[in-house]
């Protein structure tokens, strides 16, 4: 038994794991800290503000990426030659800067006309705040390379170091200019990344790339990422259904502000299982054919997964009401009503982290999508009538009811993906 534990671990660790998770970890602790060091600056009226504007950019970056980061992953991670790659990935950021432009455009549009939101603020941060559904874009379509040639250090080393300066330009930028430094600040740490990773490749790389070929590519591309973005916009929404149902029901800046940051802390619960899918996927991809082995394989991780998820959210339940009110001295209390339902609700839906990443990896992306869509479709249902008999606390049970939902759901079409090998 002591033999099996240390080939797992040895086999985890050839993986590049520890690495991608140890700069994950650094990442997110340090970004967490910036969190709460700008939510001590700002008022609980401005980081609900920022929750709406982050949950529009989570939404229209699928939509402007048009999945083209998810096709790239799965035809890199494929047994190819690296000519057969390179092209891919050429002309996945082809297709990713013209979607992003177009997309960007029409929501500048929709803005003039107020249609996001009826808060001034929000309207004018707008353009600023959703400027990273391209320079974001195409970063994961960089990553997405990085990941799917497996090289998981050069991926971690690029993030972590962005990402450091980036914090810090953020906390910088908002204790001096408020909200709107902030998103300043957001937008430079978003290109510096991209400026990074293009320099990664030699300027010939690009220069040498013909766009127009590129075109001949796009059939190959769209099998998979048509499917990966309504796949990943229905979770997207499914996940985040309940801020945008607040934007537009909730008056109540300051209370939706609370809701906004209990949200925000459950960041710290997402964190391993994450990072076991970004190791796991392209793995999952190369044994497709292999059905004995990818059952193996999914069987093993997905125990240390589920002890992983129980542990952290055991400890979070039991620390962070108190180290919140220890940190902020009470001012936000009123956020810990919200947050072990929240934390309940999100931990169930890590559970399902690696069913997804094995339901990619066998092709079968359109699983993702149906389960994304009954998860959104019963979130609408739950948290309009839990809004209108229960107000905001009604959300955050809702948060667990479609947990237990999303899993049900998850287990039922991975079963079938299997069954399909």
């Amino acid at each position: 038994m002591y033999k099996n534990k240390q080939i797992i671990i040895n086999n985890i660790r050839q993986k590049g794991f520890f690495h991608l998770l140890s700069a994950n970890v650094l990442i997110q602790v340090v970004a967490f800290a910036s969190q709460l060091f700008v939510a001590g600056i700002l008022s609980p009226d401005d980081l609900g503000r920022i929750k709406i504007i982050q949950t529009y950019l989570s939404i229209f970056s699928i939509i402007a990426g048009m999945g083209f980061n998810a096709s790239t992953l799965k035809l890199c991670s494929e047994n190819r030659t690296k000519d057969e790659q390179v092209t891919l990935f050429k002309s996945a950021l082809f297709f990713t800067v013209t979607s992003t432009l177009i997309l960007y455009i029409i929501i500048l549009c929709l803005n003039f006309f107020h249609l996001f939101s009826s808060d001034k603020l929000i309207q004018w941060l707008i353009p600023l705040g959703l400027f990273p559904i391209i320079s974001n874009s195409l970063f994961m379509v960089f990553v997405s390379y990085f990941q799917a040639t497996k090289k998981i250090k050069l991926m971690s080393n690029l993030t972590i170091s962005n990402k450091l300066i980036a914090i810090a330009a953020i906390v910088i930028l908002t204790y001096y200019s408020g909200i709107k430094g902030y998103y300043v600040a957001y937008n430079l740490s978003f290109l510096l990344m991209l400026l990074v990773c293009i320099r990664v490749f030699h300027l010939s790389f690009f220069k040498s790339t013909r766009f127009n070929s590129a075109k001949t590519q796009f059939s190959t591309h769209w099998q998979y990422a048509n499917k990966s973005m309504f796949a990943n916009l229905l979770s997207e929404m499914s996940a985040y259904v309940d801020i945008i149902l607040l934007n537009f029901f909730i008056t109540n800046m300051q209370q939706i502000g609370y809701y906004s940051f209990a949200l925000t802390i459950t960041v710290v619960l997402r964190l391993f299982p994450g990072t076991v899918q970004q190791i796991t996927t392209p793995y999952f991809s190369t044994l497709a054919n292999d059905k004995d082995n990818f059952i193996a394989a999914f069987r093993k991780y997905n125990r240390i997964l589920y002890a992983a998820v129980a542990i952290t959210l055991v400890i979070a339940l039991l620390t962070v009401p108190f180290l919140i009110h220890w940190i902020f001295t009470g001012k936000y209390d009123q956020s810990m009503t919200y947050f072990p339902l929240l934390a309940i609700g999100w931990s169930l839906r890590q559970l399902t982290q690696l069913q997804s990443g094995a339901i990619f990896g066998l092709g079968k992306i359109q699983y993702n999508a149906y389960i994304s869509l009954i998860s959104l479709i019963f979130n609408i249902i739950v948290i309009s009538i839990c809004l209108h008999y229960f107000n905001l606390i009604g959300a955050a049970y809702a948060s667990i009811l479609n947990g237990l939902v999303f899993i049900l759901s998850s287990r039922y079409f991975y079963r079938k993906a299997q069954q399909e090998m």
